[in-house]
Order: C-alpha cells, then structure tokens, then sequence
C-alpha cells in the first residue's frame, strides 16, 4: 500500500508541474500579444521626408462649427469645474515650474498651433525680404479669411502677419513652396520641434489642417518656453490686434486681424489658437501674472470654449502663490 500511496503522489507532483508548465508557457505566449496591442490614446509619429502633399478640404477649420460635438464638462484635479479642455498645462516658461495640469503627454492634434512653429522655422531660413509667392499650390488649402490669392509676392515680413494674426492656411503653404521642397521644410519643422524638446510633435502640413499634425500638451509648453526664451520676436507679432498692408505693384490690399480672444489684454505676452474638427479647440496664451511668464495649453476644448477654459484657469493658477 504505502508503494502504491507514494506512487499515486508522485504521479499528482508530476501532474501539476506539467499544469504548472503549461501555465507560465501560455502567459508567456499571451504576454507580448496584450502588450503590443495595448490601446494607445493617440499615435507618435516619426518624420519622413516623403510627406503627402495633398490636403483633404474636410478638414477646414470652420466646419468645426457643425462638427464638434458638446462634451460633459471634466472636473480638474484642483476641484474647479466646467473645464471642457481634454488636456491642458499651465506652467512658468521662465522657471519651468509646472502649476496645473492634465493629460499633459496625451498626443492629440493641435490645428493651427501649428503655425508657430512655421513662422519660427521660416525667420530661421529666410530673410525679412525674402519673396514668398502665392501660387496656386498653395491655394489648395482649405481657404480662410486672409483672401489671399493667386500671384501675389509678399515679403516674409508682411506674409507672417496673416500666418500668426488670421492664421492663413494659403500662407503656410506658400512659405513651404516657397523652399526647396514642401517636405524639406516639414522635415525641418519636426527637426527645430524635436531639438526645442517637442519629441511627441509631429507635423503632417505646415498649418495645422491635417489631424496628423499633432502633439502633447507638455510639448507645447515647451515651444512657449522656447518662444519667450530665444524668439520674442515671434510672440511679438502675434500680440497684434490687427495690421494692413497697402496696394503695391506686388500685391493687392489686405488687412489682417487676430484671432486670439486675448490679443487686447493688457497682460498678453502672445500665442496662437487653433481649430479643427478632429482637434476640437486648442489654444496657446502666455499672460505676464505677477511679473512672470505664465503659459495655458489647452487642447480639445469644446467649441467657443477656449477662452472660457483658459480664464478658469487663470483663476485657479491666482489662488496660488507663484
């Protein structure tokens, strides 16, 4: 008896440490697969000089009017509610000092924030004189309301009044025709973004149509630190309310009026908005508050929001000591 009890125990240890085996070898298995098809809340993309160049006009910026659905407003961390934002950052550009923040590494499409990075990249390789051409290629944006149009020679000077103030998609494409290649100059703005601290960034058109163009909420931050820090020059032109440029034998006649629902505020440093259907609103305001640089990034407000997002907190950044 005792043989037969010891070897129907030995018989059970054997079974369940082939169990056993079969077990950790079918985690094993599962393992990778769970973990390669982890659900990511929005790509990283990497750079290719061998860009699309089309546009598809379903993405203009005004028919977020009719397609930015109204979402439950989402209660910050801090206790304030009605924030509509999805994701935002507020933080000291001189410092570096984080205040508030949420959702602040989620990649998501930024529209025409976008457009900062093309003015700084386009005063890097060109000069003030250089002639930027609308032609007609670079009419194939979606339009907008700087009525630009086809033949006109701008400066880079004067055609960085409505990329920044009206945020003109025909401008931002004519600067990047206006190099050696249209890709060549995405290259290079997802090149100055990775080298200012922008890693998630990546730019699929120089205006911010195209959902591909995208980034975090701390990648912005970190363009704003950049622009406060070693380009003033840029914030300075979007601290205009409006400008014009007269009839010349070049170009017809146009005023430019901003967009930033902040540009008459007396604390405005500078920054740039954004819209699209896919980003929602996005927005990028530095405000001088106790003599400090202070920058709000908010990405996918809901529509007519942005502003309304950026005072809330504004107010929650006031209660503290900074």
């Amino acid at each position: 008896m005792p043989s037969s009890r010891n070897s129907l125990t030995a018989i059970i240890l054997l079974c369940l440490v082939i169990v056993g085996i079969a077990v950790v070898v079918r985690v094993n298995q599962i393992r990778p697969f769970s973990e390669n098809n982890t659900t990511k809340i929005a790509p990283t993309f990497r750079p290719s000089q061998n860009l699309s160049s089309k546009l598809d006009p379903v993405f203009l910026e005004e028919t977020a009017v009719q397609s930015q659905k109204k979402r439950s407003p989402v209660l910050m961390p801090s206790g304030v509610p009605d924030i509509t934002a999805t994701s935002y950052i507020v933080g000291n550009t001189k410092t570096g000092e984080i205040y508030l923040e949420r959702n602040s590494r989620t990649v998501m499409p930024v529209a025409s924030m976008s457009k900062l990075v093309t003015a700084f990249v386009a005063t890097d390789i060109f000069d003030a004189t250089s002639t930027i051409e609308i032609t007609d290629q670079a009419l194939l944006t979606p339009p907008d309301k700087s009525n630009l149009r086809a033949g006109e020679k701008f400066s880079l000077k004067e055609i960085l009044d409505p990329l920044l103030l009206n945020s003109s998609n025909v401008a931002a494409e004519a600067i990047s025709y206006s190099t050696d290649g249209r890709s060549d100059f995405l290259y290079l703005m997802k090149s100055y973004a990775w080298e200012i601290g922008m890693p998630s960034t990546f730019f699929a058109d120089p205006s911010g149509v195209s959902p591909q163009n995208v980034a975090s909420a701390r990648d912005l931050f970190n363009l704003a630190k950049y622009l406060v820090n070693y380009r003033p020059d840029i914030l300075v032109l979007t601290r205009t309310a409006s400008s014009s440029v007269a009839t010349t034998t070049d170009h017809g006649s146009h005023i430019f009026s901003s967009t930033h629902p902040f540009v008459r505020d007396s604390r405005f440093i500078g920054g740039k908005t954004g819209r699209t259907p896919e980003a929602g609103e996005t927005m990028m305001t530095i405000l001088n508050i106790s003599n400090q640089p202070i920058a709000f990034i908010i990405l996918n407000s809901n529509y007519g929001s942005r502003e309304w997002d950026t005072k809330l907190l504004v107010n929650e950044l006031l209660k503290k000591a900074i």
